[in-house]
């Protein structure tokens, strides 16, 4: 979530990180630095700290902060593709069909509309209206909400001082986690995981009104799902990340 680190001794490194922004790559990286690579990319997520053992690693030991970044657009889209629309080939048309965390949402999504159904109906401009609920229903500003969701970077550490050494672009994984890598010592092998599947002729016109289990039925890429009102929505929702990334307010799809 950029709210959980994967604490490195050897390299006095933490590794910020976040879901739908290349942390299956960055897991596969990791591994590949370690004598007996774990199999599993859970390995990462039992063995990563939240953000107060991160925070201690950095002050008190003098670790260098690293995050991996997304541009907050591409990312929001992700995730609904992935979790609302298609997931493992499989289209989703039903409550049944989702994740739990991703049940969570769509029952959020019920609730906020005051409606009773099990088809997997929310459409991404909804979707981005109940991810806004969430966000508004948190108690405390350091609990996070589940991390396809959150915001990369937890707002009120910013406040407490908190920046980062290095930033990570998915958009320019690559080079700059190469060039990272060389410079900690480390090896990188260049790998595409968990990749959203982008039909390479579109569907011509606005998918945002879509239901989720409809989404399928059309070539889809990811400028179906841009439009000045969800630009808004994500600009607003993820403000921390594209001050803290400086990231413009529409990704660049070329």
């Amino acid at each position: 979530m950029g709210w959980r680190g994967y604490i490195h001794p050897p390299k006095k490194t933490v590794f910020f990180w976040s879901q739908k922004a290349a942390c299956t790559s960055l897991f596969h990286f990791l591994a590949d630095n370690i004598d007996v690579p774990p199999v599993n990319k859970r390995y990462f997520h039992l063995n990563s700290q939240s953000y107060k053992q991160g925070l201690e690693a950095i002050r008190k030991q003098r670790y260098r902060s690293v995050i991996l970044a997304r541009h907050p657009v591409t990312r929001s889209i992700s995730a609904y593709l992935n979790k609302f629309c298609v997931y493992r080939g499989k289209t989703l048309q039903t409550r049944d069909d989702l994740e739990p965390f991703a049940q969570d949402l769509h029952d959020l999504y019920c609730v906020e509309r005051g409606i009773k159904t099990d088809r997997n109906i929310m459409t991404f401009a909804q979707f981005l209206d109940t991810v806004a609920a969430l966000h508004d229903q948190r108690q405390k500003t350091e609990l996070p909400v589940n991390g396809h969701w959150e915001t990369q970077v937890p707002a009120f550490l910013l406040e407490q001082g908190l920046r980062y050494d290095a930033v990570i672009h998915v958009e320019t994984l690559d080079s700059e986690l190469g060039a990272l890598a060389a410079e900690l010592g480390m090896t990188y092998q260049s790998r595409q995981m968990n990749k959203t599947n982008i039909a390479p002729e579109r569907h011509a016109g606005s998918l945002i009104d879509v239901a989720g289990c409809d989404i399928s039925k059309h070539n889809f890429g990811y400028e179906n799902f841009i439009s000045p009102l969800t630009l808004r929505r994500i600009q607003t929702l993820y403000a921390v990340d594209f001050q803290t990334f400086g990231y413009p307010p529409a990704p660049d799809l070329g």
